[in-house]
Formats: structure tokens, C-alpha cells, sequence
């Protein structure tokens, strides 16, 4: 009876982890670079980079093009989930 309720959450999850922003641009921009606690690159994810692209170096196209590919892996992943769930989801029907 909980597989529906995991599955909801791994696409939520799934979502949620591409998108990981505010925590990683909060801590590389709160801390000086020579911080030991801020190695080279550490905390560099896929959507901060994105930023950095489109407003700290004002590569739209670049940052849009960059953008695509996050949606479509997105959508790539979401899709296999849901492909598969036929599966491993099982709701509580045909009980009466």
C-alpha cells in the first residue's frame, strides 16, 4: 500500500535533485575561496553552473541551451519511472 506513495516521491525527488540551487549558491558565495571548507569546484552542481553562465557571464544562449538538456533528462528519467511502474506500484483495488 505504500508503493504509490514512494513512487510520488521519487519523481518529486528525482525533480527536486536537478534543481538543487539555493543551498550550494549559498554556501559558495557565504565562505572566502580560501576556506578549507570550500574546496576548487565542490559545490559547482549543474544548476549553479547554469547560473554562473547565464548572469555572471551573460552566455544566454549558452545557459538556455544548458537549461534544455536539464528539462530533458528530467522528462528521460520521469518517463522511465513511470514506464516502469506498472511493475513495482501496486494501488489497493479489487477489494470489496
Amino acid at each position: 500500500m505504500l508503493t504509490p506513495v514512494i513512487f510520488f516521491t521519487l519523481i518529486i525527488g528525482i525533480i527536486d535533485g536537478f534543481q538543487y540551487f539555493d543551498q550550494a549558491l549559498r554556501q559558495l558565495y557565504q565562505r572566502p575561496a580560501t576556506a578549507l571548507a570550500h574546496p576548487t569546484n565542490s559545490l559547482l552542481f549543474y544548476s549553479v553552473w547554469l547560473y554562473e553562465q547565464a548572469f555572471s557571464y551573460f552566455h544566454m544562449g549558452y545557459a538556455s541551451a544548458m537549461a534544455w538538456v536539464m528539462f530533458v533528462a528530467t522528462m528521460a528519467l520521469t518517463a522511465v519511472l513511470l514506464l516502469t511502474s506498472r511493475r513495482w506500484v501496486h494501488y489497493g483495488g479489487g477489494l470489496s
